[in-house]
């Protein structure tokens, strides 16, 4: 498992849609926080700006993980792999186990440079009850970015593409879906709207609980793991 976690780590790092949407889950949260025209905050008011960063800097995270994924794809790729590591379904649980990984380690460097960022711009109280509050939020965040990256991956998994999962989620977090919630309220339910109370303090009603959204989104993604993954192991490789 660990040569196979090796292998499909530098499979990662050396394709460049992948590296491009990590260096953009780390930058752009630190870009929307240095040209964002705001005053002096406090307490729950920079953890806000932190989450809202966080919430833009699920775009890299989209994109390394359909470049993750899509890559098999691209010229017959698949089929060497499998060649190397016959076990589909070792090669699938080590891929998301690898995904995740990464998401987890780029969500954790992008939060403190997003505090560094913001320790020059406000006045952080580092007190003990702020620090797990602090804490307690971004780990919700950065759950939610995993499950987004799981969703993404099977979307690439089931189109056998890289850019149509970027074509259908990139929108959808930028202002398509807050554009479908007007004409429907049950867009709600959709992965990308289901979790944005994580993203705001304080919480806003229209939206799902914090909870019952990151609910909604774990169900996105087990439903999707689980068709990808019928697929993965059943569908003929060409």
């Amino acid at each position: 498992m660990y040569a196979v976690l090796r292998s499909e780590n530098t499979k990662f790092f050396t394709y460049v849609w992948c590296v491009l949407g990590i260096m953009g889950a780390n930058f752009v949260p630190i870009l929307y926080l240095l040209i964002s025209d705001t005053s002096k905050m406090v307490g729950e008011g920079i953890l806000s700006l932190c989450l809202q960063a966080l919430y833009l800097g699920q775009l890299g995270i989209v994109v390394a993980s359909a470049g993750y994924f899509g890559q098999e794809y691209a010229h017959s790729a698949l089929r060497t792999t499998l060649l190397t590591q016959p076990a589909r379904i070792k090669l699938l649980c080590t891929k998301f186990m690898n995904i995740t990984i990464i998401v987890v380690i780029t969500g954790v460097i992008s939060s403190i440079l997003s505090f560094i960022v913001l320790s020059f711009q406000h006045d952080i109280d580092w007190t003990s009850g702020h620090m797990l509050e602090v804490i307690g939020s971004v780990s919700l965040g950065l759950l939610s970015w995993t499950l987004l990256a799981w969703i993404v991956s099977t979307l690439s998994i089931m189109t056998k593409s890289m850019i149509i999962p970027i074509a259908i989620m990139l929108p959808l977090i930028v202002g398509l879906g807050e554009m479908l919630f007007i004409i429907s309220k049950v867009a709600k339910f959709l992965p990308t709207l289901a979790t944005m109370n994580l993203f705001y303090i304080p919480t806003v009603s229209i939206y799902l609980d914090k909870w019952l959204g990151l609910v909604v989104q774990f169900s996105w993604a087990v439903l999707l793991v689980a068709i990808s993954a019928w697929l993965f192991l059943y569908r003929n490789v060409r």
